[in-house]
């Protein structure tokens, strides 16, 4: 074995064995296609036309999102009010015109429900202490001088 070593570095041998030990080395291999991609990469990134290419591609993908997005089901409002005008903005979008206002989240109105039920359990438990200091308060005045207990 004249050029070759025991790990494999260097020339391969004559019989052409060297070659079918290369491609079976995965670190080899993985180096090999990272360089492929990093010069495929470099050569995209300063092609005109490629980029060009993806701007325009990537254009189409948002007016198609844009456009889907436009006829997916909006959630039902907490107030009930009819859906008449979420159709005229639906054709006001369609015909190009842009939005006064983002379109209302269904998550939005579950925050506002549980703002509400926050604020009346805080109101709920604000009133639950005060009757427990008139309690306190009332407590503190069943031993009276004398021994003799307030009733209630």
């Amino acid at each position: 074995m004249t050029g070759a070593t025991k790990e494999g570095h260097g020339k391969n041998p004559p019989d052409g064995t060297g070659e079918a030990t290369a491609a079976l080395d995965p670190q080899a291999l993985a180096r090999d296609w990272v360089t492929l991609w990093q010069s495929e990469l470099a050569a995209l990134a300063v092609d005109r036309e490629a980029l060009e290419t993806w701007q325009t591609l990537v254009a189409v993908w948002a007016g198609a999102a844009t456009a889907l997005a436009g006829t997916l089901p909006r959630a039902p409002s907490a107030g009930g009010a009819d859906d008449r005008s979420a159709g005229s903005a639906r054709t006001a979008a369609a015909t190009g015109a842009a939005p006064a206002a983002a379109a209302p989240d269904a998550r939005d109105a579950e925050i506002d429900r549980l703002a509400g039920r926050l604020a009346e359990l805080e109101r709920r438990l604000a009133a639950f202490e005060r009757g427990a200091r008139r309690d306190n308060a009332a407590d503190a005045g069943l031993a009276r001088p004398g021994g003799r207990a307030k009733r209630r």
